[in-house]
């Protein structure tokens, strides 16, 4: 499982984890996105689910994993998305059995949510995605638990580098995805699920 968040909205959090959920599929057959924040199936151009999501099922005080599988609802062939559901707040203590309801090429969007310690010991890798903006980094030194791996959002302009970013978070920089167009008129028009753009593609490979 990987595990990706942001510590600002806005930073291309929920467009990336699609995208890697996206190449994940591609290249195992198979992948689910788990989503926390809400925006995920707009990403992929999918209608706006009416059914129970994860926040749901975590807020239930006794959680079957059978019913956990019926939340998958299908972005492509070979993608699923776990929508996130209308549940406000849930026991972060029940994240321990959402681990043990995904399978391994899964991706959780956290949105603005760190993933607490009982998950982060049971998952592949936990990325903090940002974009290199003062605002978000001020945010980011004051995180009292480290990711284990930063994926930056490279936009043209910033003054701000990598190197930056890894010494102020205190954790490596794991991958960099640029900013297009391709990639805003993907999402703009729905598309991103079938028409991955090339130059996301290959950025993406490097964290595959």
């Amino acid at each position: 499982m990987f595990a990706c968040w942001t510590v600002k909205g806005g930073s291309g959090g929920t467009v990336f984890a699609s995208a890697f959920a996206l190449a994940l599929a591609k290249k195992h057959g198979k992948a689910c996105v788990v989503d926390f924040g809400g925006d995920v199936p707009s990403v992929l151009g999918m209608a706006e689910p009416t059914s129970r999501g994860v926040r749901d099922w975590l807020a239930l005080p006794q959680r079957d994993l059978h019913e956990f599988a019926g939340l998958h609802v299908q972005a492509t062939a070979e993608l699923s998305v776990v929508p996130a559901g209308k549940a406000v707040s849930f026991d972060e203590d029940a994240l321990g059995d959402l681990v043990a309801a995904t399978e391994p090429n899964t991706v959780l969007d956290f949105g603005t949510l760190q993933p607490p310690e009982s998950i982060r010991a049971a998952i592949r890798a936990d990325w903090l995605v940002i974009r290199p903006c003062y605002l978000a980094l001020r945010r980011a030194a004051r995180l009292r638990v480290r990711p284990q791996g930063v994926v930056v959002v490279r936009e043209n302009g910033r003054s701000l580098t990598s190197r930056d970013i890894q010494s102020v978070v205190g954790a490596p920089v794991v991958g960099e995805i640029s900013v297009s167009d391709g990639v805003a008129r993907s999402v703009d028009a729905g598309l991103l699920a079938t028409r991955l753009p090339k130059q996301l593609a290959e950025e993406l490979e490097v964290l595959l």
